[in-house]
C-alpha cells in the first residue's frame, strides 16, 4: 500500500508542476509582433506610402517569381518562443502564395528569446494573376506561425505585418496564363 501512496503522490505532484507551469505560461503567454526596418526583393519596382494609419508597400507583380519581404519579429513575452513553421491563413491573398518564413540563416525553425527580436524573411510566390481582372489588387496583411514554448506548449500566432504588402494584377501581356475566359471583366 505504501508504494501506491508514493506513486499517487508522485503523479499528483507532477500534475501540480505541469499545471503550475501551464498557469504561469498562460498568465505570461508570449506575444509576437512585427516591426521594421523592412525590405523587399524579387520585384522590379516597389514603393511605400501611408494612407491614414496604414503603411502600404506596393510591389510590381512578376508571374511565378518569389517575392521576399524582410522584417523583424519581436517576442514581447517572458519566455522563449520557437517558430516551427507557417500556419494556413484564414483569408490568403489571391496573388501571393506564402511559401516560407525563415531567419537570417535560412532556418524555418528558430527561437526568439524573451524581450528580443529576430530578422525574418517571408517568401511568397507571385501567382494566379489569371484569376483577377487586370489592375485588381491583392493584400498581404498578416502571417500565421506555428509555435512552441517551454517544450510543451504548442500554438498558432497571427502576426500583423509592419506594412500591408499590395501587389496588383498585371495586364494580359504580363500574365502568360491568362485567357479570354480566365479573368473576370474589369
Amino acid at each position: 500500500m505504501g508504494m501506491r501512496v508514493r506513486s499517487a503522490a508522485s503523479a499528483l505532484a507532477a500534475i501540480f508542476i505541469v499545471g503550475g507551469a501551464g498557469a504561469a505560461y498562460s498568465a505570461h503567454s508570449p506575444t509576437l509582433s512585427a516591426d521594421g526596418p523592412t525590405s523587399v526583393s524579387g520585384t522590379t519596382a516597389t514603393a511605400v506610402f501611408t494612407i491614414g494609419t496604414k503603411t502600404i508597400r506596393q510591389v510590381r507583380y512578376a508571374d511565378r517569381e518569389m517575392l521576399r519581404y524582410t522584417f523583424d519579429i519581436a517576442n514581447n513575452g517572458l519566455v522563449p518562443m520557437t517558430v516551427i513553421g507557417l500556419a494556413p491563413l484564414v483569408q490568403p491573398p489571391t496573388l501571393l502564395d506564402y511559401r516560407a518564413l525563415t531567419d537570417r540563416e535560412g532556418l524555418d525553425e528558430f527561437t526568439i528569446a524573451p524581450r528580443s527580436s529576430r530578422v525574418v524573411t517571408l517568401s511568397m510566390l507571385m501567382t494566379a494573376c489569371e484569376r483577377l481582372s487586370a489592375r485588381a489588387g491583392s493584400l498581404a496583411t498578416e502571417v500565421r506561425v506555428r509555435t512552441t514554448s517551454l517544450g510543451a506548449f504548442d500554438g498558432t500566432v497571427t502576426i500583423d505585418l509592419p506594412e500591408q504588402v499590395q501587389v496588383g494584377s498585371p495586364r494580359e501581356a504580363s500574365c502568360p496564363r491568362a485567357t479570354a475566359s480566365s479573368r473576370p471583366p474589369g
